[in-house]
């Protein structure tokens, strides 16, 4: 589904603007130019980094900004953020010109200059080809929003030193695993998606239930639970309660109320057997989960948890419409999906693409050279590839490749 422009708008202008006080980045004025800080990768405007220049930790999650005789207010302009706003020819074009009077670039030696200049020539071409697309309403569907915060994640780094360029490249891997459900999702036909799903979780074909079903079966079980007579086993739970549900639902859902209780009630168990004042037992939920919002999270996070250990991935997106039948838990679903996220995420993802693109009958150099750059991504070192010229950069040209193959598969 796409978006409407002023969304997407909204979307993405929250990434341009300074995370203290909220104002825009722009050139003109120096105070609200953006200054990415170390470590923690928040940006902020010139005006905000002046005032808290004597500051050693970030204040918006207080992590220590590790870097050594340098104020943050001599850092310098994240110029491939204000790419995004500008014109690049708008703005200087050399580094002498940008950075000048940059103290904390003009101490740097030869060589840490050059993998400042690469990353940040680098970092300038990836905003130029996401540009285009987030200003395009009919293009704005050929990344996912997990996809595009991934990529401002990558552009709000601060790389004037060898941590800095670590994190680069853990940007660039993360970001690459993400593009690379991106094309699985591309690849993917909206019926295969449900027939791969349920064989991942274990459900019949066609047993996965439409949103409006999983809302209404778990707030089914947090009512019964709280007003009905005892309840002595799951499967007295279950039959009392397709009784209640199929009275008020000509359609029937006796297979989901199995399903979704089956589900709850596998270890760690969300039920619990509590004893009554006449000494009779009966099943409650546990306190943690006596409200639709924690049932409901940890129904989301079950059964994405048993898709990803079955080599089953989505995008945000995805899971956002199978469960609500929107787009607006997406964000809940990044979170889940990086709780569970594991270091065999990436490959299983590239398995998964490579698999689904070969059924598809996709074209095979492409194909080919998408497995080869997502196998190169996902085996980056963080630590040795930022000290190596090779590595790094070729990290760097990779992920713009795999960006513009993305890209030209939706043309």
């Amino acid at each position: 589904m796409s978006l409407s422009k002023q969304s997407v708008q909204s979307y993405y202008m929250e990434f341009l603007r300074c995370a203290g006080c909220s104002e825009v980045f722009a050139y003109e004025n120096p105070l609200h130019r953006p200054i990415t800080l170390p470590v923690c990768g928040h940006t902020m405007c010139g005006g905000c980094v002046y005032i808290m220049r004597d500051e050693k930790k970030c204040p918006q999650d207080e992590v220590s900004f590790e870097i050594n005789d340098t104020s943050i207010n001599q850092l310098p302009t994240n110029y491939p953020l204000l790419i995004i706003r500008y014109d690049p020819k708008q703005l200087p074009k050399d580094n002498e010109e940008r950075y000048g009077d940059c103290p904390s670039y003009m101490k740097l030696d030869d060589l840490t200059r050059s993998y400042f200049t690469v990353t940040e020539d680098f970092l300038g071409e990836i905003s130029l080809f996401i540009k285009p697309i987030i200003n395009d309403e009919k293009r704005q569907s050929i990344f996912s929003r997990s996809t595009t915060r991934k990529i401002f994640s990558l552009l709000n780094n601060q790389y004037i030193n060898h941590e800095g360029r670590s994190k680069v490249l853990e940007a660039i891997r993360s970001l690459g695993e993400h593009i690379c459900i991106d094309c699985i999702r591309h690849y993917q036909k909206p019926q295969q998606l449900k027939d791969n799903l349920e064989a991942a979780i274990r459900l019949p074909k066609g047993h996965f239930p439409e949103p409006a079903i999983q809302e209404k079966v778990l707030k089914t079980i947090l009512l019964f639970l709280k007003c009905c007579h005892p309840i002595t086993s799951g499967e007295n739970l279950v039959e009392s309660m397709a009784q209640i549900v199929q009275r008020k639902d000509p359609y029937g859902i006796l297979s989901s109320v199995h399903d979704i209780v089956h589900l709850l009630s596998i270890t760690p168990c969300c039920f619990q057997m509590v004893e009554q004042a006449d000494s009779s037992s009966s099943i409650k939920l546990k306190p943690e989960f006596q409200n639709y919002e924690s049932i409901r999270r940890e129904y989301d996070s079950r059964i994405i948890e048993m898709a990803m250990s079955n080599d089953f991935c989505l995008s945000a997106e995805q899971w956002s419409y199978l469960f609500y039948g929107n787009m607006q838990h997406e964000f809940e679903m990044a979170l889940i999906y990086q709780k569970l996220h594991t270091p065999q995420s990436f490959t299983t993802a590239i398995n998964l693409f490579y698999d689904m693109a070969k059924h598809a009958q996709g074209d095979p150099q492409t194909i080919e050279h998408l497995r080869g750059y997502f196998q190169f991504l996902s085996n980056i070192d963080l630590e040795k590839d930022a000290s190596q010229w090779y590595q790094y950069t070729a990290a760097l040209g990779l992920l713009k490749k795999v960006l513009k193959l993305l890209i030209n598969l939706h043309k």
